[in-house]
């Protein structure tokens, strides 16, 4: 069987866990002794709760620190930090509760100030709230948080000189003028002023368009009876964007003559704005558990806000916290815009949690449900190429790509993936060819190149184009040992054991753990005199685990030599 030369997935590095994200979010163990000396079984529930905190196990985390507050109710660090956890896990209530304690032992404590603010807000007691927020440290992001919030806060107190003031705490700073700008609009919408609102509204867009920003803009549009701009202004976006499905919807309803909701009904739906704003900002920089309290914060503000579900479950994904992602998107309703989306990523997170039937019979069905789609199809070959079922994964690209109709240059990939399975159950006929045509889209795509060289290579074919096209592969990349383990591979098939065994050499130091490259170093010093270095380099293929059908053929060669 010919190698598969696709660049294996890399795994994620763990992403910032909330003890990475929060300075002084899990104190010294000393700091919470009194909690640990109450009782043998309440030291268990807190190491259980820093063990599951470390391993961002955050359902247990919170539970365990519950725990361990039963015994020590007042003990600030463990508040603070039960309230984190239960912040994360999506329990706000407990957490503005816990806050509510916390501030009592510590008043100047920026989360539980913030969170009492939102628990008041969203209650409507909006004096109780800028009491809160005022008392917000400016430090770190609350520089940006607080002083949106407090703005909405004053907007739902009907004081709009007050809330102008606290938005123009963050104006003329450049880092947050994004956000002042569009809150500026969202505010002046919400109190009427219009003119005022599409002025902030044009600078936004000015900027660059940000698909939230442009959505607000559209329902602008669309409440000042502009409809045909507000379509325009979404065209636009999906001439960019074409599978955007809010966007879609939303330029739907806009065509069938409905005219869009309010894009901020109330000042919390305001608040839960900027904190899924800051949220995705912050999922775009990697900064996860951060982006995972903000999330939370938006979705506790306006449970409808489904962008906020989305940006939450991107971060568990990236922290590989599969599970929660799928809880997360599974609050989605089916009728939501972004269900599709969500269904999609809820069947891949299946798969990563070797699930594979259900996430395949998930898909198949979504693929009846829109026979057009070629996105779920893809998805199902994904899946089943990674668990190796490499006939049916080539069905599923079958579907795809007779789905996509007309082929653009950026299908190669998946003309490419398509031939890499069709290769891998035995059609190799089939898989040429669509190397052959990726070539056609992408002339001098590195890994298809790599692949179809190797192939022929392998199977005796067109040795010496083969071995031209790895070398335009190589100089493209010319650190994946891979690749120049086909170029090293190439030489030997022509006969040129020296240039064979640079490349193979190589190979080895670029890529030291791979089975099949030892292998081929082997059979090059063997050809070059060098035959107790073969021996070792055989010896080293064994010790990597080969598959099962080369373990013979290296164990003969071990004890034979090439020529036995």
């Amino acid at each position: 069987m010919i190698k598969q030369n696709r660049p294996e997935r890399v795994g994620l590095l763990p992403a910032l866990t909330l003890v990475a994200a929060f300075a002084g979010f899990l104190t010294a163990t000393t700091a919470l002794v009194p909690a640990a000396n109450a009782a043998t079984d309440q030291l268990g529930a807190y190491l259980a709760a820093r063990i599951a905190g470390a391993a961002n196990d955050l359902p247990n985390a919170a539970q365990y620190y519950e725990q361990v507050l039963a015994v020590d109710p007042e003990n600030p660090e463990l508040l603070a930090t039960a309230t984190l956890f239960m912040l994360a896990d999506g329990q706000v209530d407990k957490a503005v509760t816990l806050s509510q304690r916390l501030l009592v032992r510590d008043p100047a404590n920026a989360t539980a100030n913030l969170l009492s603010a939102l628990g008041a807000a969203k209650k409507g007691d909006y004096a109780a709230a800028a009491t809160a927020v005022q008392k917000v440290p400016a430090t770190g992001i609350n520089r940006l948080v607080a002083p949106v919030i407090e703005a909405w806060i004053h907007v739902g107190q009907n004081r709009p000189n007050d809330a102008t003031a606290a938005l123009n705490k963050i104006s003329g700073n450049a880092t947050y003028d994004p956000f002042f700008q569009y809150h500026s609009a969202l505010i002046n919408t919400y109190l009427g002023k219009l003119d005022v609102a599409e002025a902030a509204f044009t600078r936004t867009l000015q900027g660059g368009t940000g698909v939230r920003q442009m959505q607000a803009y559209s329902a602008f549009l669309g409440q000042a009876g502009r409809t045909q701009d507000a379509i325009r202004t979404l065209r636009s976006y999906l001439d960019v964007q074409p599978d955007d499905e809010p966007v879609a919807a939303a330029l739907a309803a806009l065509e069938a003559g409905r005219k869009p909701d309010p894009f901020i009904a109330d000042p919390r739906a305001g608040i839960a704005e900027l904190l899924y704003g800051v949220a995705s900002s912050l999922t775009q920089e990697n900064a996860t558990g951060p982006a995972r309290t903000y999330a939370r914060q938006a979705i506790y503000m306006r449970p409808d806000l489904e962008g906020a579900r989305v940006v939450l479950a991107t971060g568990m994904e990236r922290e590989e916290m599969w599970a929660e992602a799928n809880n997360v998107l599974a609050a989605i309703p089916a009728s939501s815009p972004y269900s599709w989306e969500a269904r999609n990523r809820i069947a891949t997170n299946l798969g990563r949690l070797e699930r594979v039937d259900e996430a395949v019979t998930m898909l198949r069905r979504m693929s009846d449900e829109r026979k057009g789609a070629f996105d779920v199809a893809i998805n199902l070959g994904d899946i089943l190429r990674q668990n190796d079922r490499f006939a049916e994964a080539a069905a599923a690209y079958d579907l795809a790509v007779q789905r996509k109709g007309t082929l653009t240059a950026e299908d190669w990939v998946l003309l490419y993936t398509r031939g890499t399975v069709l290769e891998r159950s035995g059609q190799w006929p089939r898989a040429e060819a669509d190397f052959l045509k990726a070539l056609e889209l992408q002339p001098e795509q590195p890994y298809v190149l790599n692949y179809l060289g190797y192939s022929w290579i392998e199977i005796g074919k067109n040795v010496e184009q083969a071995t031209q096209m790895i070398q335009r592969a190589v100089a493209q990349q010319p650190t994946a040992g891979f690749i120049v383990d086909s170029l090293g591979w190439g030489f030997y098939k022509l006969g040129n054991y020296e240039e064979a065994t640079r490349n193979l050499e190589r190979a080895v130091q670029l890529t030291p753990g791979d089975s099949t490259i030892n292998d081929h170093l082997g059979d090059a010093y063997w050809k070059v005199g060098r035959k107790r270095e073969a021996r070792f380099q055989w010896q080293k293929a064994i010790d990597l685990g080969p598959d099962p059908g080369m373990l013979p053929v290296l164990q003969r060669k071990l004890a034979q030599g090439l020529e036995g």
